[in-house]
């Protein structure tokens, strides 16, 4: 298999076999072969995700409704940052910052440590308390429940205290 420029310029790829080779499609190793040896050296916005997409695909023009959107970086000014350590100082929440603002939670919580702010420990919400409850009285151990819930134990335990229920003893396994 090798690449080679047409006299426009156009990559062309062809199976030591022949064209009849590829009466089923190209492979995906051959669409990603192709991509390397026809990138010259520079970054291509095609991603293994994209290709294994394509595996079935033998028409590999026909758009893909599918592809994920570029993911946009949002860089705050900062004036920005400062007016989220001042509303988070005043007892909004990172995740409704994080919202507004169109970044992640953890981005907010790196401002917040940045300026040597406390970060405050998050709260379960009633449902998340709620479901954590009933599978523990339905008889999950905490480790269950927060295999379950994707919550770690030493969130689910002080809350599940403060909901009034009775914990069983640990059984220390």
């Amino acid at each position: 298999m090798e690449c080679r420029r047409a006299s426009r310029g156009n990559a062309r790829l062809e199976h030591a076999e022949g064209p009849s080779a590829w009466a089923e499609g190209p492979s995906v190793d051959a669409v990603v072969d192709l991509i390397h040896l026809c990138s010259e050296n520079s970054t291509t916005v095609v991603s293994r995700p994209v290709v294994d997409m394509h595996e079935h695909n033998h028409d590999l023009m026909q758009p893909i409704d599918a592809l994920p959107a570029p993911r946009r970086w949002t860089r705050l000014s900062l004036a920005d940052r400062a007016r989220v350590v001042e509303r988070y100082e005043t007892g909004e929440a990172s995740t409704s910052l994080a919202a507004e603002l169109g970044v992640a939670k953890s981005t907010i919580l790196a401002i917040l440590r940045e300026a040597n702010v406390v970060v405050r420990r998050q709260s379960l919400t009633s449902q998340q308390v709620s479901e954590a409850a009933a599978l523990y009285e339905s008889g999950c151990s905490l480790s269950q429940i927060a295999a379950k819930t994707m919550l770690k134990q030493d969130t689910i335990r002080p809350a599940l205290k403060r909901a009034g229920v009775q914990l069983r003893p640990p059984t220390g396994g």
